[in-house]
């Protein structure tokens, strides 16, 4: 009886929450450390919100001649941060790969739910300060709402891992 090797692959690596945290971590201050010369505050990591509200007031300034708020780290460059534009290319390209890419009919009603999601999530996030790097700095400096919005942020992800695994029972 032969036994195969384990595969060692990147796959089997990220698999383990430990090696992916810190991965991840690595890849993040490496990335912080490229971005902060270029003038972004130290608190500005990955957030969906502020990066998608960065996307969209940096292309409706420059189209309509408007002075939305834009992070400076968006306004230093010829573009705004395109983060969100990378992590949309980047999931379907992993769906594509792992062949996890599937097209679904939606329903009207569907559409409007995740419409209403969206835009209850971003304007909730932008409220309490978006993401939570900027909610933990404000705790530090003793801001009790930055305490309120990350016990929100808390209940909602549990609220949405619990949704997302009846669905995946159904």
């Amino acid at each position: 009886m032969t036994s195969t090797p384990a595969k060692k692959g990147i796959d089997t690596i990220l698999k383990k929450p430990i090696a992916a945290g810190i991965i991840i971590g690595f890849a993040a201050a490496l990335v912080q450390a490229l971005l902060f010369p270029a003038g972004g505050p130290v608190a500005y990591g990955f957030c969906v919100a502020c990066h998608s509200r960065d996307f969209i007031d940096v292309i409706w300034n420059n189209i309509f001649g408007t002075s939305l708020f834009a992070a400076p780290i968006s306004l230093a460059g010829a573009l705004p941060v395109l983060t969100i534009v990378g992590v949309l290319i980047g999931a379907v390209v992993a769906a594509l790969v792992y062949r996890e890419f599937r097209l679904k009919k939606a329903t009207a009603l569907g559409c409007v739910k995740y419409t209403l999601g969206g835009f209850f999530f971003m304007v909730c996030a932008l409220l309490m300060g978006a993401c939570p790097y900027r909610i933990a700095l404000r705790i530090g400096y003793g801001d009790l709402i930055a305490l309120f919005g990350l016990v929100a942020i808390v209940i909602g992800v549990l609220i949405g891992v619990k949704i997302a695994l009846k669905k995946m029972e159904a």
